[in-house]
């Protein structure tokens, strides 16, 4: 290292670290609040004026003491994987306390447990993995509170099927099989 650059070469390290650090608060508001209380509707979203999502196959199941509407709203292909979309409802009279390790895999607090079924060729695909083998696909911390008419929706995503493949067949844990939803 020459030794002439080296206290440079610091200066510019310590400056950049302190913009990184300071992040955009540096050029002012941060829009940041010191409002420490909880979150907004205590982190639930409001459905808002939208259309409902369009569902493409749905089952109603009793579970885990609830009633539940399970739809699949979307399978979306793209180059190399397939995106699941799906929700589930409490369509029942009380409010539920829902534990999601029935969507997992072995009890992992994730949808895991959901699987997409080629007929065609013979095929199960299951949720694709990241590098640190954790499922991509939706989380949650494993019990929620969960109103009459209350939605979730999850996502997962799979590899995709050959090009040919133009239905599929999803498996959600308790809720069955949904036969031949289309691939958008």
């Amino acid at each position: 290292m020459n030794s002439a650059t080296s206290p440079l070469r610091a200066v510019l390290v310590l400056t950049s670290s302190a913009f990184l650090l300071a992040g955009c608060g540096f050029f002012g508001d941060d829009g940041g609040s010191d409002d420490t209380s909880d979150p907004v509707n205590a982190g639930q979203v409001d459905p808002g004026e939208e259309e409902p999502r369009e569902t493409l196959a749905s089952q109603d199941v009793n579970t885990l003491e609830t009633d539940l509407h399970i739809a699949v709203h979307e399978l979306a292909r793209g180059a190399e994987t397939v995106e699941l979309t799906f929700s589930v409802t409490n369509i029942g009279d009380n409010e539920s306390e829902i534990v999601h390790g029935w969507l997992g895999s072995g009890g992992d607090a994730d949808v895991s447990g959901v699987k997409l079924v080629d007929p065609t060729n013979g095929k199960v695909h299951l949720v694709a993995r990241d590098a640190n083998d954790a499922c991509v696909c939706s989380t949650y911390g494993g019990t929620d509170r969960f109103a009459t008419d209350e939605s979730i929706l999850y996502s997962a995503t799979f590899g995709a099927p050959p090009e040919d493949v133009e239905t599929m067949d999803v498996q959600i844990p308790t809720a069955g099989t949904f036969n031949d939803v289309e691939l958008s």
